[in-house]
């Protein structure tokens, strides 16, 4: 657990950020704003450094002149990339509490979406050893006109992880604001206008945001200090714009401690359980789905074995070839890297286990595949699929700088996407799905020698008939239960995720069946109307059960309105752990679980943490004081 000094409050804020946006900077700015009262007290002393800094000028002749200060292996220098490599604490005290800074790998890397998606497991791993957050500070340029496709996505990565009462902490710093004489700029209509629309849709989360909690600085004061302790002269005039700007700042500062000092903490467990229950049921999406299907098989075949036992009855050899129980099982293969693979019926080999119809992936259209990042993996025709290399090059050796070009492009015309196809088999990237591991049925037989034995006549043969058709029956009904816990153990799944989380989710097992059932139908003449059938049956009961968690919800919130979900994070381990015991499927769900999330662990540094003490008083200080305590 991250520590509490000698019993004195400790404020934690994460701090969140587009890539570039100038969290590093912010955070020695913000102890140093926080400490003298003026930029000339700063000049005058030894101004405090929690983290490296690093970024070039140019002096009075024009000669460019790097500045640095601090030094730290959690930072890097490339550019485009978040300089911020894992997350680390910052910490210093004011007077007797204590202030945590937890700075974080920026959105936006340009190493790509699946180097944010490690940053965001980091963060998540990082925070669990908090028991609360005073804030969650947004940091923003004040110059965004129109919301991009890419700051929506940062935004919206930010949102997706936090859980819902998280939004009454959130704060928005809106740094370098000094061209846009303090204020927001033309960010802040496309900021209100994309929580407008996350409050339009489930969960329905109204996140607070005006002057109260929003505050704009500028990090060049900070920068101006540093470049005349370098032995660099500015003019009167510039060197008073900067004096200007170090006010605003500090003071922009200490409104905005005294603001979060006035907020209920968030409590962090409530976060990281619901992602901890969020990536159990992402994990567990295609597996459920696999299995659903093997049971369906398994009740038709079991079926027209009873009808088959019936049929020969009075055959006492014939009975003796037929005297089994067939089933269907998984064969699954690990894959060391993932593919994308289509699942258009002209790219399937089909063939049949115990007469029944099966689909097997033929040849993978991108292997391996190192699109990385998709919210919820194995939903046929995910969006992010149009950025795998088969959707934009024939060979799938695009050169990197290309690709991520592209990549923006096509993020700048996302309702153009119809008309992608892969270059490989030339199906819609709609019938395409990444993958982590290989399922195939196979068919196996449950004999009872002990029945076969006792098959000497016509009166034998019909009590051995009737006592297997009983145990196909009592097979079929078990299977049948383990058919409703996986339906409503998937309704309570898209229940949580829906009501758990502050932007939307996909629902994946809902996407599957309606997929099976569009495959079979496009079958014309030759398709399974019985598997169809029960196809349609499964996804009215799951939309049901379903339906009905969504009612009692809002029954509840009659009584409370505060309440958010029927469904805790602690009722998703419960339920995962039950379907794991299923009788028959149980083994496999654990199985296929346990491939998926070793293909996907991720290895997560260290904490790191990083603590000052500042000695001095000063009057900025000495408010502060008065507000945290």
């Amino acid at each position: 657990m991250a520590r509490q000094f000698d019993n004195c409050p400790t404020y934690n804020i994460l701090l969140l950020g587009e890539t570039g946006v100038g969290k590093s900077t912010f955070i020695n700015a913000f102890v140093n704003y926080l400490t003298f009262d003026n930029l000339l007290d700063a000049e005058r002393e030894e101004l405090t450094f929690l983290i490296s800094t690093k970024f070039t000028v140019t002096d009075d002749n024009y000669r460019p002149r790097t500045i640095q200060v601090g030094s730290s292996a959690n930072e890097v220098q490339e550019v485009g990339a978040s300089a911020t490599q894992s997350p680390t604490d910052y910490i210093f005290n004011v007077g007797n509490a204590y202030i945590r800074l937890i700075d974080t790998p920026g959105v936006g890397d340009t190493r790509g979406a699946d180097q944010d998606n490690i940053n965001f497991d980091k963060l998540l791993l990082h925070i669990g050893e908090l028991s609360e957050l005073h804030a969650i500070c947004i940091l923003l340029k004040p110059n965004e006109s129109r919301i991009t496709v890419m700051f929506e996505y940062c935004i919206k990565q930010l949102l997706s992880r936090l859980e819902k009462s998280a939004s009454q902490n959130i704060v928005f710093l809106f740094t370098n604001t000094r061209g846009t004489n303090y204020r927001p700029g033309e960010t802040l209509p496309s900021l209100i206008k994309l929580f407008e629309d996350t409050e339009r849709r489930p969960p329905y989360v109204k996140i607070p945001i005006s002057k109260d909690n929003i505050f704009c600085i500028d990090n060049e004061s900070f920068r101006f200090l540093l470049i005349l302790k370098n032995g660099i002269h500015f003019s009167d005039i510039e060197k008073n714009s900067f004096i200007a700007s170090w006010q605003q700042s500090s003071n922009e500062c200490l409104r905005m401690m005294t603001y979060i000092s006035s907020l209920k903490p968030h409590k962090v467990q409530n976060t990281v359980s619901i992602n901890e229950a969020r990536r159990l049921i992402i994990h567990l999406s295609q597996p459920l789905a696999d299995i659903a299907e093997m049971i369906q098989k398994n009740i038709s075949v079991l079926q027209r074995k009873k009808d088959e036992l019936q049929y020969c009855s009075d055959d006492v050899e014939e009975l003796k070839k037929r005297l089994h129980i067939p089933v269907e099982t998984l064969q699954i293969e690990s894959l060391s890297q993932p593919r994308t693979v289509c699942t258009a019926a002209k790219c399937c080999k089909v063939y049949e286990v115990n007469g029944e119809r099966t689909y097997h992936h033929e040849k993978p259209c991108c292997d391996p595949c190192y699109l990385k990042y998709i919210p919820i993996h194995s939903i046929i025709g995910a969006p992010e699929l149009v950025f795998c290399q088969s959707m934009l090059s024939k060979d799938g050796n695009i050169p990197e700088m290309i690709f991520k070009g592209l990549r923006n492009l096509f993020f700048s015309f996302t309702n153009n996407t119809e008309q992608i196809d892969c270059t490989v088999c030339g199906c819609s990237y709609k019938y395409h799905k990444h993958i982590y591991y290989q399922s195939r049925a196979v068919q196996e037989r449950i004999e009872d020698e002990n029945i076969k034995s006792r098959l000497k006549n016509k009166e034998s043969a019909k009590a051995a008939v009737e006592q297997l058709i009983h145990d196909i029956e009592r097979r079929s009904a078990e299977f049948e239960e383990e058919q409703d816990i996986i339906s409503k153990s998937t309704a309570k799944f898209a229940h949580f995720l829906q009501n758990n989380a502050i932007t939307p989710y996909n629902d994946a097992y809902e996407y599957f069946l309606e997929y099976t059932i569009d495959r079979e139908k496009s079958n014309g003449s030759l398709a399974d109307f019985n598997r169809i059938k029960m196809f349609e049956d499964m996804l009215r009961r799951y939309k049901q059960e379903k339906r009905a968690l969504d009612l009692a919800l809002e029954k509840a919130r009659q009584i409370d309105m505060s309440k958010t979900s029927l469904i805790t994070p602690e009722d998703v381990m419960t339920t995962v752990s039950e379907l794991y015991h299923l009788k028959y499927t149980g083994s496999k769900i654990k199985e296929m679980f346990d491939k998926q999330k070793q293909a996907r662990r991720r290895e997560v540094e260290r904490q790191r943490e990083v603590k000052v003490e500042t000695k001095r008083r000063s009057g900025i200080l000495n408010k502060l004081c008065n507000a945290l305590f």
